[in-house]
Parts: C-alpha cells; structure tokens; sequence
C-alpha cells in the first residue's frame, strides 16, 4: 500500500507542475495558431498518438506485468524487447508515411507528418525501458523524466509563438522528446536496475508474442477515443478539428491522474494476486475507487456550469463554439477517474475479457462518428466519447465485481454526488465571477462539504502522511 501511496505522490507532483506548465503554454500556442492551424496540429498529434497505439502492440502492458512477476528475467526482457520495438517503429513509420504519401493533405501537412514518423520510431524505443521501471514499481525515475522532458516541450513550443513558426517546427517536438528520454532511460536503466544488451531470441519472441495477443488487441481497440480526431479533418474541415483539438487539451491534461493511478495500480494488481492475496488487493481497489469518485464528481459539475468561461478564457473568444464540447469531454475523463481502478485490475487478471469489452467499444465509436460527424460535426464527437468511456465503466464494473473481486461500489458515490450538488448550486449563485475565483470557490465549497459529510477516514490522513514521508526506507524486493 505505502509503495503505492509513494509511487502515485511522485508522479502526482511531477504531472501536476508539468501538466500546469505545459496546459498555459499549449493554450498560447491554440490562440497563436488559430482554429484552422490548430486542427492541422491536432491532426499531427493524432496520428503519433493512434500510430502509438499500434507501434507498440501492447507489449508493454505484458513485459511489465511478466517483470512484475518474475524481476529475474527483466534483462531478458528488454533486451528482447528493444529491438522488437525498434523494427516495429520503423515498419509503422513506413506505414505511415505511405498514408500520407498517398493521402489529399496539404504540402505542410504532408511534410510535417513525415516528421511526426520520425518521432514515432524514437517513442517506441521508450517503452521497452519504461516497462522495466514499471515491472519493478521505479515510478519515481519516471516522474523525474517525465519533468524534464515537459520542460523540452513547453520550451519548443514557446519558441514556435516566439519566433512565429509553423506546424513544421512543431512536427520536431515529439522527437526531440523521446530522444531525451531514451537516452536518460537508457542511462538510469543500465545503471541502477539491469543491464542493458541487445537479444535476438526467435524462440522467445515467438513466445512474446502468443502471450502478448490479447493485450496486442486491448491496444489497437482503445484507439476508441482518438480516433475522432483523425476522421474530423475528412469529414469536416480544419476548424472544427482546431476547436476538437483545443478543447480535447482538458482530456489530456486532466488523464494525467488516471495514467498516474494506473501506472501505480497495474504491477501492483500483478504482483499481489499472483501470490494470491486478493484480500490486500480488493483493499486497495476499494480506497482507490473511493478516491477517484470523489475527484471525478466536482470536475463534471464545475465544467457544466463553467465550460463556456474556461474556453473563452483559455483559448479566447475565436473558439467559443467548443464550449459544449468541453463540458462533455471533461465528463468522459470524469468517467475514466471512476474505473480506472477496476482497469487496471481487469487488465491485469481478466486481459481476453477486457479486449472484448473495448473491441465493442470501439465498433460503436466509430460507426457513430462515421455516420454523424458528417451531419452534427465535432459535438456528437464529444458525446460519442463520452457514451464509450460509459460502456467501458460499465462493463469492467461489471466484471471485475462477478468474475475477480467484489468491492464497495455504489455507496462511495452518495457523499461525493451531494457535495457536487452543494458546489453546483453555489457556482449558480456565484456566476458573475470570473472563472479562476469561480474554479476556487467551487473547490473549496466541494471540499468542504466532504468534509462535513465525513466523507474522509483516518486512514486516508494516514496513507498521505506515509506516502510524502520520504525518508522512510520501502521495501522494493
């Protein structure tokens, strides 16, 4: 419990600052562009963020959960596993590029895509050593990167707007990135974890990858809530995709929380129940989900209520249109908060059942975007998302409850729903604030009314106490 207290609080802060400084910065870099830029840079960024899903055929899930296991064979692992994730990034790239090359996109686009290839093969070099810091619960190491490379990308961004550049000088990011991180990985994982060799064993990577095919199409399936972005461009126009991509900046800004939970959760779900103590693991599922509600509750009601203030503000008047769209993607990444506990469990335990669940998430994502993005434009993209992060929670609700673990569900949800009400009537009353005191009123009112509801337990002041205590020694064996 204490190493996962620990792990969440590191990368809690890392994200948290990198998330502030990156949000305030890319939301300059929205008002510089402009709504037709900024869908051309949105389309740039779906593409490396789908091609991810691909490149790496979700082996990354399965090496750290084998390497949470069984630390012994991490060697092995990476080894094995860089240079499948080297020749798949390259084949993804070529793959890639032949879609742009054959595709009716405009010069620039075309030229700064090729780019965004580049960084694709760098990226996937990343994950085999992220998979090793992973497996042996490290999140600490990858907090400290993940700060600094955010502070590579804030600054190249800023010298866009600065220096007046376009979506080319742009397209450079991602890979200036992932080369940081492959060498600072590299560095950190050779050093203090396992050494590092390039391993070319057929025998195991034929293994590798009968083990990995559930996870591979667990992966490919959970493009469901990117993919609009790519088809909007085509369906519409540039401007809708630059209002999409600006406002869809709240969903990637605010999932850092369920990537950090889950990240914590998934080696630790792994390591747990495979040596069978299930009655540890239903104890942390229980607190987490807990946790997640009450943090997902008052961001649904604050963006109802402020979505038009915050875009405006943010992003300025020329992107108003995107208010609805905010509030419904800010209510998806709500629902992501509340299940990504039992995710991270089904993942782990129930990976083939998972897969189905998504698979049919994504069937439904898009045949409803292809056959009304054309008519309704980039709101129905919205709540289309929304209705997939709904079937996602309700089915692996579903079947982390009947198949792995029972847990306390439904009651964690009464204190949380009445304090958002409390705060939802008091941003009412208090409209004609300007949105950063209307953000702080509604947090403090939400919070305390948890407070007065007895919503926190003793152990909760516990865990955070333990988890910020730094300079007591864990046990990482």
């Amino acid at each position: 419990m204490l190493q996962i207290g620990r792990n969440i609080f590191s990368l809690l802060v890392s994200r948290i600052l990198t998330a502030i400084i990156l949000f305030l910065v890319y939301t300059r870099l929205i008002q510089y562009l402009g709504p037709e830029q900024a869908g051309q840079y949105g389309l740039l960024a779906a593409f490396l963020t789908v091609f991810g899903f691909f490149v790496d055929l979700g082996m990354q899930q399965l090496v750290i959960k084998k390497i949470s296991e069984n630390r012994a064979e991490a060697g092995k692992y990476l080894g094995n596993y860089f240079v499948i994730q080297f020749l798949l990034g390259i084949g993804f790239m070529l793959i890639l590029d032949t879609i742009v090359f054959t595709g009716s996109y405009p010069p620039l686009v075309k030229q700064s895509l090729y780019i965004t290839g580049i960084g694709l093969v760098l990226s996937s070099m990343t994950m085999p050593l992220m998979a090793v810091i992973n497996g042996f619960q490290r999140l600490s190491i990858i907090a400290r990167v993940n700060f600094i490379n955010s502070l590579i990308n804030a600054c190249m961004m800023l010298l866009a707007i600065i220096y007046h550049k376009n979506i080319l000088f742009l397209a450079f990011i991602p890979g200036a990135v992932a080369l940081f991180d492959v060498i600072a990985y590299g560095i950190i994982v050779h050093r203090r974890i396992t050494p590092f060799k390039f391993q070319f064993d057929w025998p195991f990577w034929k293994q590798l990858f009968a083990w990995n095919l559930p996870f591979m199409l667990l992966t490919i399936f959970s493009i469901y809530n990117r993919i609009d972005a790519l088809i909007l461009p085509h369906l519409r126009s540039y401007v809708e995709n630059g209002y999409y991509t600006a406002v869809y900046k709240f969903w990637d800004t605010l999932a850092f929380l369920p990537a950090v939970v889950a990240a914590a959760l998934y080696p630790y779900f792994a390591d747990k129940l495979s040596r069978g103590e299930t009655e540890e693991a239903r104890n942390v599922l229980t607190i987490y989900t807990r946790y997640m509600i009450a943090l997902a509750i008052p961001l649904s009601v604050g963006a109802y209520f402020l979505a038009e203030k915050i875009t405006v503000t943010f992003f300025g008047a020329a992107f108003a249109p995107a208010a609805p769209a905010l509030w419904l993607l800010v209510a998806a990444v709500s629902i992501l908060f509340i299940y990504v506990p039992v995710n991270s469990l089904i993942i782990s335990q129930r990976t083939k059942t998972a897969t189905i669940i998504t698979g049919g998430t994504l069937v439904f994502n898009l045949a409803l975007n292809l056959l009304l993005i054309p008519k309704f434009g980039f709101i129905v993209a919205a709540i289309v998302t929304l209705a997939s992060e709904l079937i996602q929670l309700v089915g692996y609700t579903i079947v982390v409850q009947r198949k792995i673990l029972a847990f306390p569900y439904l009651v964690n949800f009464v204190k949380p729903i009445i304090a958002g009400a409390v705060m939802g009537v008091a941003l009412i009353i208090l409209s004609f604030l300007n949105v950063w005191v209307s953000i702080l009123a509604g947090a403090v009112i939400y919070g305390a009314s948890l407070l007065l509801l007895g919503f926190f337990h003793w152990h909760d002041w516990e865990l955070l106490k333990a988890s910020i205590n730094f300079r007591k020694r864990l046990n990482t064996d």
